[in-house]
């Protein structure tokens, strides 16, 4: 597996030019090093693609920026967990930052978190991991006393545990990981949440053949802020009977108080119906930039960590009271009638 030692962005993507050419047939597809990470195993979910060669990258934006430069090149990137939602930081560097990147595939990957040692009959005083897998367990950490210790990985905390061979650390890791590294089983499934998902996406500088049951992500950009835009935008998607999927805004730092709107929907752009809408959009005064177009995933999808819906909420079915208060919620005291 090639590694990407010391070179700079602009001598690398030369050299992988350059091992493009030299292995044929073999792809290469960029992710977010070290070995070992969960992008790196989000690539075996790919389906539109084999033969690949996996390169560490040291950043997310290094990856994006090698495949936007790089003819044939590919990577993979986070784009949404179940935990924090959309990952703005790397969906805002598609949006704004790269013009030639273009989304390929979805895959979600699911992972459980288990609790790994060398010897699980002495007592543990310390936990490595990542962070965020670290907020995850504070239940177990808590419970069993242990100090926080944090690393660039799960896979870097099971490496650490196993080689400094110290009996009182434990690693947190999804099960494949702390068993790649031969580690003991402490305790399993130990995350405050069942499990965690995240959506990755495949990224290249082509679109994916259409499979019919596509979907795909633009960016809708209206020239001013003007009441109603976003119900022109509907009316359109409703009268070529193309189904959103999701709509999310983002605010524009270069045009204030202005936004751009990213909006996914079932389907391929090369559907007719779908070149229809374009032209409707476009028509609107607005700009629309293509994400990409890729086959819908039909496994589990980035779904929230609790299992109730939301609390609070008010139906056909609710209490009077309860109704009565969604339309007139108690309102806090005005600091001026507070003071009299």
């Amino acid at each position: 597996m090639p590694q990407l030692g010391g070179f700079g962005p602009r001598r690398e993507r030369l050299r992988l030019k350059l091992l493009n050419e030299q292995r044929g047939s073999a792809l290469i597809i960029c992710y977010l090093g070290p070995e070992g990470t969960s992008d790196l195993r989000a690539i075996s979910l790919l389906k539109t693609v084999d033969d690949l060669e996996a390169l560490p990258m040291s950043s997310v934006s290094d990856v994006i920026e090698t495949v936007n430069f790089t003819p044939g090149c590919l990577g993979i990137i986070p784009l949404e967990n179940s935990t924090d939602g959309e990952l703005t930081t790397n969906l805002d560097k598609l949006i704004f930052d790269y013009d030639s990147v273009l989304i390929r595939e979805e895959v979600v990957l699911n992972e459980s978190i288990d609790a790994f040692c060398v010897d699980p009959g002495v007592p543990h005083t310390q936990v490595l991991s990542h962070p965020l897998i670290l907020d995850l367990c504070s239940m177990y950490i808590k419970q069993q006393g242990l100090t926080l210790r944090h690393t660039l990985s799960t896979s870097e905390a099971c490496r650490i545990v196993a080689t400094d061979h110290d009996s009182t650390l434990v690693a947190l890791a999804p099960p494949i990981v702390g068993e790649s590294y031969g580690l003991e089983l402490v305790s399993n499934a130990v995350m405050d949440v069942p499990d965690i998902r995240t959506k990755y996406v495949m990224i290249g500088r082509e679109v994916a053949a259409p499979t019919g049951d596509d979907r795909t992500s633009i960016v809708i950009t209206p020239t001013s802020d003007r009441v109603g835009f976003l119900a022109e935008v509907s009316k359109i998607f409703a009268a070529n009977r193309v189904n959103m999927n999701q709509i999310l805004s983002r605010p524009l730092s270069a045009k204030l108080g202005n936004y751009c709107f990213l909006v996914v929907f079932e389907g391929h752009v090369s559907d007719p119906p779908i070149s229809a809408m374009f032209a409707e959009l476009l028509a609107l005064d607005a700009s629309v930039k293509l994400l990409g177009s890729y086959p819908r995933w039909r496994g589990s999808e980035v779904s929230t960590p609790s299992t109730c819906l939301p609390r609070g909420g008010v139906d056909t079915g609710s209490e009077m009271q309860d109704k009565l208060a969604l339309f007139a919620p108690a309102q806090a005291m005005s600091p001026r009638a507070a003071r009299h």
